[in-house]
């Protein structure tokens, strides 16, 4: 019998282990560790500014960030006002460590981070999960606060508000061109989301997700809902550990602000613009807003305020599932007949596409009145540079695209009911147009990402099996092709 019962575990374990290597998102995130390796060579070789690689680098450690704070707010339905706290102990942990032990291995100082993060989680969480929504809220606030104002305050062991600095790193990460920081951040970043992204698909993340529909419900069903609301606490504050600590080896020190309480607000809003009930979306919401961020402050630090108020406003009325939430939403029923589908999925395909192509111009235009505020019909002679925005002027530019995009959008879309292979090729090639139209006009990069947005919409909505099948694209049946 125990030989049995040995054969039969052994058995799962092997079935287990080959599931997982069946598990196409592996494939998925090894392509993109692959693909995204070698950007620094890229962007050295283009000759580009080493910023980029910078800011690459940040926009990884706020998406692992915002990945697992959206695992308490998106998936269980918490939300933390205070999950900065973590993010600091993170990066006090390791910095505190690493200065003040010397011959401490670099790599035990980051292991510590989590392990640090993890630990304050599990004592201010257990006060906290014991509360819902807004008590909630304001508790994790509390916390977050007091965790600033000691780091803000104790002098003899934090450094007080002039922080941890002269942290050692080993010297391969600390190479001038931030390559290899690059490439260590890259592997650590993608490594941990993978690991939220099995959490978030175990029975353990299915839990989750029943808790926040309904924890009643939930705990009726035998969910021990408080344990599991401590647990995804604890789990948060481990990743945002690591975090804080991938955010002190890039500074090299670690200040009292990296606590403050508009950093959670930071990652709450990476979570609304991307999609607050996606996986993906918090990684969207995260180079979106580091993009406007780069885009705006550096250029036009006094209205930057403004535009995120502006673009937050849109997204919250127009996309109120964020930017990922809005590309994968299906309103379609399993019960509906094949006419009834496929007028649904038209219809959707319509309204998303008609929005990417004014969201496309909005920021080009917009972008365009900034640069050059005066040059609406004719750029003035000393703006006259070749491959930008004002070569034409601010309205003519406008008003090119909005003819001769919108006509060709609106011939596309109003042959989408009889679909074939060359007609997903136009729509595609639609959106790949504009995207090298805004590369040549010179729009700034939170402008290019909404185009290139829409270009990753239309593949994603042609790569769907219902959307093939409703109009048999690539059958023999649909002709033109």
């Amino acid at each position: 019998m125990a030989n049995l019962q040995g054969s039969i575990g052994e058995g799962a374990v092997a079935l287990r282990r080959a599931a997982t290597a069946r598990d196409p998102m592996i494939w998925a995130f090894l392509a993109a560790l692959v693909l995204l390796f070698w950007v620094p060579e890229l962007i050295l070789y283009m000759g580009w500014a080493k910023f980029w690689i910078q800011f690459t680098t940040q926009v990884f450690i706020w998406s692992l960030f915002g990945v697992s704070f959206n695992l308490l707010m998106g998936y269980t339905g918490m939300i933390s006002f205070g999950q900065a706290a973590y993010l600091g102990i993170g990066g006090y942990t390791a910095g505190l460590l690493l200065k003040n032990i010397p011959g401490l291995s670099f790599y035990l100082g980051l292991a510590a981070a989590p392990v640090g993060g993890a630990l304050a989680a599990l004592v201010i969480g257990y006060f906290c999960v014991r509360r819902t929504h807004i008590y909630f809220a304001i508790l994790t606030l509390a916390f977050g606060h007091i965790v600033y104002l000691i780091a803000f305050k104790w002098y003899g062991f934090t450094g007080g508000d002039n922080g941890l600095i002269g942290i050692p790193v080993p010297g391969w990460i600390a190479e001038p061109t931030f390559a290899n920081y690059y490439k260590f951040v890259l592997v650590i970043c993608v490594v941990a989301i993978y690991l939220l992204w099995r959490i978030v698909n175990s029975p353990f993340g299915r839990a989750l997700t029943a808790i926040r529909e309904n924890p009643e419900r939930a705990d009726f069903i035998g969910i021990p809902v408080d344990r599991y609301r401590l647990y995804a606490f604890v789990l948060v504050g481990a990743f945002s550990g690591l975090a804080g600590a991938l955010i002190m080896v890039n500074d090299r020190s670690v200040y009292p602000d990296l606590a403050h309480w508009t950093q959670s607000t930071q990652v709450l809003l990476m979570s609304l613009l991307g999609g607050v009930y996606t996986f993906f979306g918090p990684i969207v919401g995260a180079l979106l807003l580091r993009t406007m961020d780069a885009d705006i402050t550096q250029n036009y630090p006094e209205i930057w305020q403004l535009f995120l108020g502006g673009v937050l406003v849109l997204i919250l009325f127009g996309l109120p599932g964020g930017i990922v939430g809005f590309i994968q939403e299906r309103d379609v029923g399993s019960g509906d007949d094949h006419a009834t589908r496929t007028a649904k999925l038209l219809r959707q395909f319509r309204r998303k596409s008609w929005m990417f192509f004014g969201g496309a111009l909005l920021f080009t235009t917009f972008f365009a009145v900034l640069h050059s505020p005066g040059a609406w019909l004719l750029p003035r002679a000393r703006e006259f540079v070749p491959f930008s925005l004002v070569t034409w002027g601010i309205v003519p530019c406008a008003l090119l695209q909005l003819v001769v995009g919108g006509s060709a959008l609106w011939w596309l879309l109003r042959r989408a009911d009889r679909f074939n292979r060359i007609d997903a090729a136009l729509l595609l090639a639609l959106p790949v147009a504009a995207l090298v139209l805004h590369v040549y006009l010179g729009t700034p990069l939170s402008g290019l990402l909404i185009v290139l947005l829409w270009v990753i919409f239309t593949i994603y909505s042609l790569c769907q099996a219902d959307f093939r099948r409703a109009y048999r694209i690539g059958s023999p049946a649909a002709g033109g092709g």
